[in-house]
This record gives C-alpha cells, structure tokens and sequence, in this order.
C-alpha cells in the first residue's frame, strides 16, 4: 500500500508542485477494479525541487497520491473532483483514516499547514462525517491559542474565524448534527456570542440523546437563557428611564435585582428611578449599595451628591461630587456642577479654581461660561486665569 507523503509539501495551497499529464491511449491499468479515465488528465506531485517530471525516474503511484490528496484539500471544487476523489480511494482504501493519523501527529508537532491541507482532504473525501469538521476546528483553535499567547490579535482573529466557517461548513451538510451544534454553541459562548451560542445549544439540545453531555448542556442552557433574559430586563429598564418612564423603569429593575441582587447596575438604575421620582432617602440608600456591590464611579457620585442636596445635606453632595471628580477631573458637567455649590456658599476661591477647571476642558460650553458670568457678577470683577479672589 502507498504510504501518505508526510515529509514533502509545499506551504498552504501553493499548487506549483502539481503537474497535470495525459494518459496515453494504449495505457491500461487498474486500481482495485477502479480503471483509468483516458479522457481526464492525471495529477502528479513533483519531487522537491523539481519542476519538471524526470524521464528516468518517472512517476510512481505515491507521487499520483500526494496530488490527489493536495487537490481535494484545495481545489475540491475542481470538475474532476468526483473521479480524482475515486482513484484516491482505488490507491489508498484506507486513505481517510490514515491523512487523520498523519494529520494529528503534524499537529502535534505544531506543523499546521501540512495538519490542515492533510485534515482538508479527509473532510472532502467524507463531507459527512462529523468528526472531520471538528478536528479542522480544533486545529484552528489550537492555532488561535498560540497566537493568543503570542499576543497576535490580527492572527487570533483569523484563525477563530476559520474555526466559526468549517463549523458552519459542516452544519451546513449536517443541520442535524449534535456534535457540530454543540461545538458550536459552545465555541460562541467563549467568544461571547451569547445570544448566537443559545440558539445553536437550543438546537442541540431538542436532537440530542439523553445523556451526561446533554443533561450538563442543559443546566447552562437554562442559565444562559435566564441571563439573557435578565439582561434584556435591564436594559429595557435604561431605555424606560431614557423615555422618563420612571414607574415603568423602576417595576422591571426590581424583577431583575430579585434574580441579580449581587449586580450593581440594577441599583444604579433603581437610583437613578427613585431619585427621579422624589425619593431621595430610598435613591440613596439605592445608590450606596450600588457602591458596594462594586459600581463605583463618577455617575453613582454624582447621583448621591444630589440626593444629599436634596435632603439638606450640602457638605455631604460637596464630598460625593469632589470624590466623582477624582475619578472624571475632565468632566466639565461634574466641575460646574461642584462649582454651583460652592457658588451659593460663597466660596469663591474655590468656584474659581473649579472653573479654570473647567474652561481649560471646554471654554465654550454654556455651563462654564454662566459660571463665569456669575461669578464676575458676585466678585465684582473681570476674572483673570491666575487671580485668586479673596472671600466677601
């Protein structure tokens, strides 16, 4: 039996290698009951470093072999693809088991490129075999995480995109495929795709079999689908505020914290609710668990700042807002805003350090130069970037 060629090949899809002859007329031979075709030209592997087939050598069926092999990873689309895909066969049997066994040892040795095109050629000998579309996979996954490694984002990208198009490949052939759907439901879920990835699991889940695999599927199904579902909550509850529904907003963030209690934006958004509609002890209180629970930003600083002013508590909103610049100092909205305060306390050394601030980000917008106004307004005079203006 000709052995599969696993020490010569040429880079990828490079076809230079290949030569095409006629079969001569009066040539007869047989491969396993499977007879030449003189009508069809005959691939040929040329030896490495030859461009031309060497009349004292000749050909031999390995070298016959190893094109047909090349062709059908690459050019499976070739018009002769039925036939070439028969002769292989008539050499080699056992063709697609052995490319397998040689394609995962050139894996292993992380000779990729010689992995795919011999992976490649057993996929197209049998399109209907499920396993074949995820050792490509797999072999593309292992590209993908050494490029990882390698921090080779450009490199990352392709290969996960070559894992996604053979998945997609094989379902293509095999819809009904438990292996290839939950493969690639799966493989969605790690990229993140998670509104993609439970649809494919969903799939899987309603032709799959009873078993360990599908009852384990279908505890993260469910919590998938209870995520996406809490998530679609809260950001109706966003959009609710963002329409001034805050009756509306407020009834869908309080089913959402019942199933998140531990997520911080949900009490940001009950906050933001609440405070909105007058409640500034219950927004407050709101906001501080937001804290808690990790949402610590400018925007929840900003939002207890005007409950503690709203509740008569002006050195408490001046804290919050100092602490919310600290995390934004180019916010201009925040610096007014602080500066507003200090304004109707009479600290004007400390307005017009806020609003040098603040002009320095943005001179033109409305609020800073109102801040300026009334600030000249109350100093009685044309302010200057280095005056420091003495307390009244």
């Amino acid at each position: 039996m000709t052995q599969i060629n696993t020490t010569h090949h040429v880079h990828l899809d490079d076809m230079s290698d290949i030569v095409f002859i006629a079969i001569p007329e009066d040539f007869q031979q047989e491969f396993n009951d499977f007879k030449l075709d003189h009508t069809k030209l005959l691939p040929v592997q040329l030896p490495e470093g030859k461009t031309s087939i060497d009349p004292q050598e000749g050909i031999n069926v390995g070298m016959i072999a190893a094109a047909l092999i090349k062709l059908l990873a690459y050019h499976s689309d070739h018009a002769d693809t039925p036939y070439y895909r028969q002769l292989l066969v008539a050499l080699q049997p056992d063709v697609s088991q052995e490319l397998q066994v040689a394609a995962i040892a050139k894996a292993k040795i992380e000779d990729f490129d010689f992995a795919e095109e011999l992976f490649l050629a057993a996929n197209h000998l049998e399109p209907t075999t499920a396993e074949l579309y995820i050792d490509l996979a797999v072999l593309y996954a292992q590209q993908a995480k050494k490029a990882l490694d390698a921090k080779k984002e450009v490199e990352y990208d392709f290969h996960i995109e070559k894992q996604l198009a053979i998945l997609k490949e094989g379902l293509e052939i095999l819809p009904l495929s438990e292996l290839l759907l939950s493969e690639t439901g799966m493989l969605n879920l790690y990229l993140g795709n998670e509104e993609i990835a439970l649809d494919y699991l969903q799939q899987y889940l309603r032709v799959a079999v009873d078993s360990e695999k599908k009852n384990s599927l279908e505890a993260r199904v469910k919590e998938l689908s209870d995520k996406l579902e809490d998530d679609q909550t809260l950001y109706e509850a966003f959009d609710q505020m963002q329409l001034h529904n805050e009756q509306q907003a407020l009834k869908l963030i309080n089913t959402f914290i019942e199933h998140k209690p531990k997520v911080w934006s949900g009490w940001f958004i009950k906050g933001w609710a609440l405070r909105s509609l007058g409640d500034f002890d219950a927004a407050g209180k709101a906001f501080i668990t937001c804290l808690e629970l990790g949402g610590k930003n400018a925007d929840t600083y900003n939002e207890l700042s005007i409950c503690a002013l709203e509740n008569g508590n002006t050195q408490l909103a001046k804290d919050y807002l100092s602490i919310a610049i600290d995390l934004e100092d180019t916010n201009v909205k925040l610096l007014t805003n602080l500066a507003y305060l200090h304004l109707r306390d009479e600290e004007y050394n400390q307005v017009h350090e806020l609003y040098l601030k603040a002009s320095s980000v943005d001179p033109e917008d409305p609020a800073v130069k109102n801040l300026a106004l009334e600030l000249e307004k109350r100093t009685g005079g044309q302010l200057e970037d280095n005056d420091v203006i003495d307390i009244l």
